[in-house]
């Protein structure tokens, strides 16, 4: 994804990711400390936090938009839309999660203000204006 002039970029803060990281890796390191059962619940949940973090350290920007479409970085690799493909964006709160909603007809893709680092109903106003007559 190579943002351009003019283009909508949406992205969790580079120390976010950081502070996950190292959470994870501080997790991770008390679990190895613990009796067996500790460890069977630490050592995998270290794991997912350090994942985490360095996915939001690494896989930068998560959605990239421009007026030819959008790219979304998924959990392995990127995908390209073009506003033809998108249906409709949208901001949804769904229990207590604000979200960012892109349906393409086919599916829908959800990305959390964490995953975004702004809140989803930004996100989607600019999106809206940039796509061509929805």
């Amino acid at each position: 994804m190579n943002p351009t002039s003019g283009a909508v970029v949406a992205q969790p803060a580079l120390g976010a990711g950081l502070t996950l990281a190292l959470l994870g890796v501080g997790v991770l390191a008390a679990g190895l400390t613990l009796d067996p059962a500790g460890r069977l619940l630490a050592v995998p949940a270290g794991v997912a936090v350090l994942a985490l973090g360095l996915r939001d350290c690494i896989a930068r920007p998560v959605l990239c938009a421009d007026v030819d479409g959008l790219t979304v970085r998924l959990l392995l690799g990127a995908e390209r839309l073009t506003w033809a493909e998108v249906v409709r964006v949208r901001a949804v709160r769904e229990r207590r999660a604000d979200l960012l909603e892109v349906d393409t007809g086919d599916r829908v893709l959800l990305l959390s203000r964490r995953r975004l680092g702004r809140r989803p109903a930004e996100v989607a106003d600019e999106l809206n204006r940039l796509r061509p007559l929805h």
